[in-house]
C-alpha cells in the first residue's frame, strides 16, 4: 500500500515579524464601509462612501503583478455603503446596505468576473438591512445580524446558490448587532465584534459556527478589548482582524492573526495610526486591506499588504511533492495530519503513531492543503496530486 509514510523531527517555533507595504491606491476619492473580495487571482473593490456616492458604483479589479487597479462593469444597483459580500462557485454575490436616501436595501446581485457582468437575483427574503455579516464556507453562503433605522438584529441565513433560495438557522447567541466580523477559518465560520444600538453595547463576544452541526462555540475574544467597525481578512486557514473603533471613539491600527488553533497572535501593525471602515480581500496567501476612516477623519484609497506569517523555524519535510501516489513526512511524532480541499473541505485526517499510511490516489488531480500539528508545534503545507 502506497500512502503518506512518517518519520519524526522535533520542531519549534516561532512569527517572524510582519510588516504591511503599501501598494498601489485605489484610482478613486478615498472611501469607508465598502465591499471587497477576490476572485481568479484578482481582489476587486466596489461601493462606500466617498463623501457623497457619486463613485460609489464604479468597480475596480487589482492586479498583483502588475500592481495596479482597472476598472471594470459598473455597478448598476442603487449607490450604496455597509453592503456585504461573499465568493461562491467563481461569483461573488452582493447583499443589501444603505442607499444615499436612508433606505435600508435587501437586494442581491451577482457579479460574474469572466464575463465581467451584474446580474440582479432574487431578494433577500428576511428583514431590509445595512451593517450586516457575510462569508462563504465551503459552497454556501451565510448572512445575518445588521441593523435597521431603530434595530439591531441577530437572525442568520444560509443561502443556496443552485437553487437562489434562503433558509433562516438558529440566530447568532452574540444578540442583537451590527459590524460582526465574519470570515471562514477551514471548515468553519468565526465570529466577532459588534454592536448594538438601544443603548450602544459594545459586544465582547467570538464565537464559532460549525455548517455539519449547526452548533455555536464560544473563542477567546480578541486580546485588545472592544471593538466595532474593525476589518477581517481570511485565506480560509488564516485570518487577520485589524483596527476599528472602541467605546471611546478611539481609532486602532493593531492586528491580530487567528489560525485553526483559534489562538490570536499580534502583528504588524496598518501604518495608519488609526483606521475603521476599511476592507480587504486575500491573494496568493498574501492579505491585502485598505481605504477606511483614518483617525484623521480622512477617508482614503490607501491599500496596503501583509505576507502570511510562516510559523516553524525548522519545516516539517514532506517529499515527494507533487506525488502521484503518496508522500513521505517527516514530523514530530504523534502529530495529526489533516488533508483539506483549497475550499477549506476536511477530506481525510490520521495521526501519525497510527500506521501511518495516508492513500492519495482516490484524490482527483490538483492542489490540496496538509494540516500538520503537533503538541507544540503546527504547519500547513501545499501538496499538488499529479
Amino acid at each position: 500500500m502506497k500512502g503518506i509514510f512518517i518519520l519524526f523531527l522535533g520542531l519549534t517555533t516561532c512569527i517572524h515579524a510582519q510588516t504591511w507595504t503599501s501598494v498601489s491606491s485605489v484610482p478613486t476619492a478615498g472611501r469607508d464601509d465598502g465591499i471587497c473580495f477576490s476572485l481568479h487571482g484578482f481582489g476587486y473593490i466596489v461601493t462606500g462612501y466617498l463623501g457623497t456616492f457619486n463613485e460609489s458604483n464604479q468597480l475596480f479589479q487589482y492586479d498583483p503583478a502588475a500592481n495596479s487597479w482597472n476598472e471594470k462593469a459598473l455597478f448598476p444597483g442603487t449607490p450604496r455603503q455597509y453592503s456585504t459580500v461573499f465568493t461562491l462557485k467563481n461569483k461573488a454575490y452582493l447583499i443589501g446596505g444603505y442607499s444615499e436616501s436612508g433606505q435600508a436595501l435587501k437586494d442581491v446581485w451577482q457579479y460574474d468576473s469572466f464575463t465581467d457582468s451584474w446580474t440582479q437575483l432574487s431578494d433577500f427574503p428576511g428583514v431590509a438591512r445595512w451593517h450586516a455579516t457575510a462569508l462563504q464556507i465551503q459552497e454556501t453562503g451565510y448572512f445575518g445580524m445588521g441593523t435597521t433605522a431603530d434595530s439591531t438584529l441577530s437572525d442568520f441565513w444560509k443561502y443556496n446558490v443552485d437553487l437562489d433560495s434562503w433558509t433562516r438557522l438558529s440566530d447568532y447567541p452574540g444578540g442583537p448587532n451590527r459590524s460582526v466580523l465574519g470570515f471562514p477559518l477551514l471548515n468553519e465560520g468565526i465570529f466577532g465584534e459588534g454592536f448594538d444600538i438601544n443603548p450602544i453595547t459594545y459586544s465582547p463576544a467570538w464565537f464559532s459556527y460549525n455548517p455539519g452541526t449547526a452548533i455555536w462555540t464560544p473563542i477567546s475574544p480578541l486580546p485588545s478589548g472592544l471593538r466595532s467597525y474593525g476589518t477581517a481578512i481570511s485565506t480560509g486557514f488564516s485570518a487577520v482582524v485589524c483596527g476599528g473603533m472602541d467605546q471611546n471613539s478611539v481609532f486602532h491600527n493593531d492586528c491580530y492573526l487567528l489560525d485553526h488553533t483559534k489562538t490570536w497572535q499580534p502583528v504588524g501593525a496598518l501604518p495608519p495610526n488609526g483606521l475603521k471602515g476599511s476592507k480587504g480581500f486575500t491573494l496568493n496567501g498574501n492579505f491585502y486591506l485598505g481605504t477606511g476612516l483614518n483617525a484623521n477623519m480622512t477617508r482614503i484609497s490607501d491599500f496596503y499588504k501583509l505576507e502570511m506569517p510562516v510559523s516553524t523555524v525548522q519545516e516539517t519535510m514532506l517529499f515527494p511533492n507533487p506525488s502521484k501516489d503518496y508522500f513521505n513526512l517527516i514530523s514530530e511524532p504523534n502529530a495529526k495530519v489533516s488533508v483539506f480541499s483549497v475550499g477549506g473541505q476536511l477530506l481525510q485526517s490520521l495521526k501519525t503513531n497510527d500506521a501511518g499510511f495516508l492513500e492519495i490516489k482516490q484524490l482527483p488531480t490538483g492542489l490540496y492543503v496538509c494540516l500538520i500539528e503537533g503538541k507544540n508545534t503546527s504547519e500547513i503545507k501545499k501538496i499538488a496530486k499529479l
